[in-house]
């Protein structure tokens, strides 16, 4: 089965072979990248959802705290008016009523009593829907006696609403004479006036039954259905087939009777918000998807179409004979010099034939005069004649070898030089994205939400990120093909035994040009003995690190500007390489994470290159350790240990890269 695929697969055309498994791994990485963003986001607008009720619960706590705090002054206020003082002492009802009513419906209670030092009711103004129930004010009343005034929730029957309380005892020079209870009924509709700042409804309970609460009135709430919610703090429940998040809120501290509050948030805003971004993930796969796919067959086109040409034009000059043909490909690059090439050769062998035909026509015409010597000389002629056309193949041959590693490095080197102007165009479209926001910073409610969930941030960080892979990947292309022309350098190892300061040294004059900007290098080199290595990822780390010491010296008015680098034998198999700079230094938060994968200190747009995380690692994989020395204001050391000999295998440092 598996010889007949590739027999297959051998088949199919050049152009096919060559951008489908480009086009299925993208489309593999841009599928699951989808899901995985996709499923990330519906996550964080659950969690967000979950945040916003834990907020208005703490809110709706707020607001009965401070109701309670108003009653509570309120009833000081009525306790301190001397005509009520004086009317309590005397006994005197008359005058009690024509003090206290008139201020009823300035203090918007549902409930004034007015009690003298032996809990006899001097007044008990009620609205009508408490004139039917039992205040339970027994605990309120002996505390009035002793002097304290409390402010709680109070019951008025097991199914009935309870009423928010403040009292407040009446005192003379002779001391305690009475007291004040001011109510306010804890009914629906004062559970919709608390919650017209939060979304979502409030239901109180009493012993697991609802007592009041926000729900439409055709809201049948089943006795009990929140005592397991709140004892095993279950996130939703469902009523009247809708999906509900549940929040909790703590009254314990407000009463000391068996009252409960739930916060209800419907979750239908929710799964809509979830739905509309799986379908806009979707169509966003799907259109890059397509545009992939297009693009990478017409890339692929485009490359393969004058190779087949030319290989088309060579294969009817062979079958024919016909020496007339030519590529019509006149391009400057090297596909044209190959056209130009195979023209030529076309021309010769046409010249050559011509020239052989009369050859032999003179022949046959004095082939009775000659003798047996002058076949031979025609028999070695056509042999000569044969040498010289498979010479010609051969040098076409290596010169259409030539022609296309030009061809596949023609458009790797197009689309790294185009990487330049789309970076440049990205920043002015950012440029522009900002001066928006700066000529109109009042965006619409639509355009907040719409960056809130696309986290235009994350994506503006990130295409930055994808800008700099995909100059590495264009790079590393082009290198690729730079090896295939030196086959001088192919025998060359991997691993080998190296002089760590030639790394070094070579390091500092990649870096000359930035180093010429105003920094003093102090070499202090000691003798080393040749480290079995992979030299080429060493001179990475060496030039990262070298690089961010001059990006923190740049970025400090220090002077001088100094890089010390020291190399020593610690051991007898161990060498130590030191870099220090005397820049500005890390805080210990950013010392902590400077091996972190993806983790920088630097703006988006500024640094490129191999990261620390993974000098880290090539250092780690070489049996090695990195360490940082670093304070605010010392200036930073990087101390790298080495053995001199490692068990590194090309496969490690392959996988390192």
């Amino acid at each position: 089965m598996p010889n007949r695929r590739l027999f297959q697969y051998e088949k199919l055309p050049f152009s096919l072979k060559m951008s489908a498994p480009f086009i299925l791994m993208f489309f593999i990485f841009w599928v699951v990248g989808s899901l995985a963003i996709a499923r990330y986001f519906s996550v964080k607008l659950a969690q967000q959802q979950r945040q916003q009720l834990e907020e208005s619960a703490a809110l709706v706590k707020q607001n009965l705290e401070k109701e309670l705090f108003n009653l509570r002054r309120s009833v000081r206020l009525l306790a301190t008016n001397q005509p009520i003082l004086d009317g309590i002492e005397q006994q005197d009802r008359g005058l009690i009523q024509r003090e206290v009513l008139p201020l009823v419906p300035a203090l918007e209670t549902d409930a004034v009593q007015v009690i003298d030092a032996d809990a006899n009711t001097l007044l008990d103004s009620r609205r009508r829907v408490l004139r039917e129930v039992t205040i339970n004010l027994q605990t309120t009343l002996e505390l009035l006696r002793i002097g304290a005034g409390v402010s709680t929730i109070a019951g008025t029957g097991e199914l009935s609403p309870p009423i928010l309380v403040g009292t407040t005892p009446v005192k003379n020079e002779e001391g305690v004479i009475g007291g004040i209870v001011l109510g306010v009924v804890f009914d629906s509709h004062y559970l919709k006036v608390i919650s017209q700042s939060i979304e979502g409804h409030l239901v109180v309970l009493y012993e697991g039954a609802e007592i009041a609460s926000t729900l439409d009135a055709n809201a049948i709430v089943p006795r009990g259905i929140f005592d397991s919610t709140i004892s095993a703090h279950r996130d939703s429940v469902v009523l009247q087939g809708q999906s509900f998040f549940t929040q909790h809120i703590d009254l314990s501290e407000m009463s000391n009777e068996p009252f409960d509050m739930v916060l209800l948030l419907p979750q239908t805003s929710l799964r809509a918000s979830q739905r509309a971004l799986w379908i806009f993930i979707g169509v966003v796969a799907a259109i890059g998807t397509l545009l992939t796919t297009v693009i990478g067959a017409w890339l692929a086109r485009k490359l393969t179409t004058p190779i087949k040409e030319l290989s088309e034009t060579a294969l009817q000059v062979v079958k024919d004979n016909d020496f007339d043909l030519r590529s019509h490909i006149d391009t400057k690059d090297e596909i044209g010099t190959l056209s130009t090439s195979l023209n030529q050769l076309i021309q010769w062998v046409g010249e050559y034939t011509h020239e052989l035909q009369l050859s032999a026509q003179t022949l046959e015409a004095r082939v009775e005069e000659r003798t047996q010597s002058l076949t031979e000389a025609l028999a070695e002629l056509q042999e000569t004649q044969s040498q010289l056309i498979q010479t010609e193949k051969m040098s076409s041959l290596g010169q259409m070898v030539a022609g296309i590693a030009h061809e596949i490095n023609n458009p790797i080197t197009f689309i790294q030089g185009n990487l330049r102007p789309l970076e440049q165009y990205f920043q002015e479209l950012l440029e522009l994205v900002e001066a928006y926001r700066i000529e109109y910073p009042n965006a619409t409610d639509a355009i907040i939400e719409k960056e809130e969930d696309l986290d235009i941030e994350f994506i503006l960080e990130d295409l930055t990120k994808l800008m700099t892979s995909m100059k590495m990947g264009t790079q590393r292309v082009c290198d690729i093909v730079v090896s295939l022309r030196n086959f001088s350098r192919l025998d060359e190892a991997a691993i080998k035994d190296v002089d760590l300061c030639e790394g070094l040294d070579s390091t500092l004059l990649i870096l000359n040009h930035r180093i010429k900007q105003g920094v003093k290098i102090v070499k202090d080199y000691s003798s080393l003995p040749p480290v079995k290595c992979a030299p080429a990822q060493l001179n990475q780390v060496f030039t990262n690190i070298i690089a961010n010491a001059l990006d923190a010296l740049f970025e400090t008015k220090t002077e001088p500007k100094q890089i010390t680098i020291a190399t020593c034998v610690s051991k007898s198999d161990t060498v130590q390489v030191r870099i220090k700079d005397n820049g500005p230094g890390m805080p210990p938060a950013v010392k902590a994470k400077i091996f972190d994968p993806f983790f920088t200190t630097k703006a988006v747009g500024k640094g490129t290159g191999l990261g620390l995380g993974i000098c880290f690692k090539i250092i780690e994989q070489h049996q090695g350790t990195i360490e940082v020395i670093s304070e605010v204001g010392q200036g930073t050391e990087f101390l790298i240990t080495l053995p001199t000999d490692t068990s590194l295998s090309e496969q490690e440092t392959t996988q390192a890269a």
